[in-house]
């Protein structure tokens, strides 16, 4: 086996843990975030790891991985913390955030969806999940 497919197959997450990981945000959701967010939240979570299920990248899976463990982190403290009234849910970004076009493009549509929910307009979802 080559070193760079070594360094692939050391640097990359089991099936199990990535499922544990999806899993654990999905209970988050359920927990922690009214009907309307749940669902955007979860449709938002199960699009990106559904398009990330075929990356080989090790750094893109590594960076994958890192992003979203540390969204539940953040989403598990924030809950603590507004069930402890030290707090709210979620946090804001800060003003000079460097975004990259993907970025922003994947920021404009939560901001669309977030928005016809809060019209209490049905979310234009396209996918089947």
């Amino acid at each position: 086996m080559s070193d760079k497919k070594q360094e692939i197959l050391m640097s990359t997450y089991s099936r199990s843990q990535v499922l544990s990981l999806y899993r654990s945000i999905l209970r988050l959701h359920a927990r922690e975030l009214p009907a309307e967010m749940r669902s955007l939240g979860d449709s938002y979570v199960r699009s990106e790891f559904q398009l990330h299920k075929s990356v080989t990248d090790a750094s893109g899976l590594a960076g994958f991985f890192r992003g979203w463990e540390d969204y539940r982190r953040q989403m598990a403290e924030g809950a603590r913390k507004a069930a402890a009234g030290e707090g709210t849910l979620g946090k804001n970004l800060p003003g000079d955030a460097k975004l990259s076009d993907e970025q922003m493009e994947k920021l404009e549509e939560l901001r669309e969806e977030a928005s016809k929910i809060g019209r209490g307009d049905s979310m234009g979802r396209t996918d089947n999940g």
